[in-house]
């Protein structure tokens, strides 16, 4: 099972963040996920943090990051298989 954690793009990560795309779904589409979302004020924990592979949602302007259940929403839309 692959870890996905939504995690806003921030330089002082030392590890690397991903950008969902299509591109990124489709090639998840026959892995098994679990998605972790933190809180809004205080993100995902630091085990979580490293545990998983950080993904960002692109965001035009200068906004930090997108509500917790809206970012939700769209990576569930995301990586829904197509077929279906």
């Amino acid at each position: 099972m692959k870890l996905l954690a939504g995690h806003p793009e921030l330089e002082e990560l030392v590890k690397p963040v991903c950008s969902l795309s299509p591109t990124l779904c489709d090639s998840l589409s026959d892995t098994p996920l679990c998605l972790v979302l933190g809180s809004e004020g205080s993100g995902i924990s630091e085990k979580s943090l490293q545990a998983c592979e950080l993904v960002s949602i692109a965001m035009a302007g200068d906004y930090e990051s997108l509500n917790v259940s809206v970012a939700g929403g769209i990576f569930l839309y995301m990586l829904q298989p197509k077929n279906q």
